[in-house]
């Protein structure tokens, strides 16, 4: 039977363990900045979806036609009910991972008067606000994202437009809000 002489380590050796300690070293910070930019990605993919959605809906909430009698009663809750069903339908489609939460999610619909500059005619004009507070998926980011709340960071979009209807003239140039 052939025993062997136990091998002599090498200097190639050595350089193999310095290499798994180096990377040990730096791989932690290598992680963090790879899901940092996957963090901030689908920050910025929820950002664009909130933005999107808001549009639609102040753009859905602009087409309903509007005159003195309908802003009152059952039409205008309505009209409300409608731009609110279509802005969360937006949302959902558009935001990755959006959570129908109502702590998360804050919506203002309001109608605006306008008064036109060379008449004593108004017109109306939609303003939908949403402030949503997106998850944070990877902890360690949401430390440095957003210290206070280290699991949601807060997005904001506002949109307006103008409803295309006949002049008015309001009894009361208040905003009507949903």
């Amino acid at each position: 039977m052939y025993v062997r002489a136990p091998r002599r380590r090498t200097a190639r050796d050595r350089e193999r363990g310095q290499a798994l300690a180096e990377f040990a070293l730096t791989a932690p910070i290598l992680f963090l900045l790879l899901f940092g930019v996957i963090q901030v990605g689908l920050l910025m993919a929820s950002q664009n979806g909130l933005v999107n959605g808001v549009r639609d809906s102040t753009r859905r909430a602009a087409t309903y036609r509007v005159n003195e009698q309908s802003l009152n009663g059952f039409i205008f809750i309505a009209v409300c009910d409608a731009v609110e069903a279509e802005l969360a339908k937006r949302l959902a489609k558009e935001i990755p991972g959006f959570i129908n939460d109502p702590a998360r999610l804050d919506t203002t619909i309001i109608y605006d008067w306008n008064q036109d500059p060379t008449t004593t005619e108004y017109s109306l004009i939609a303003n939908v606000t949403v402030e949503y507070t997106a998850p944070l998926f990877i902890p360690f980011v949401g430390l440095l994202l957003n210290p206070s709340q280290p699991d949601a960071f807060p997005l904001k979009a506002s949109e307006q437009m103008r409803i295309e209807n006949p002049a008015l003239t309001p009894a009361s140039t208040t905003p009507l809000p949903c």
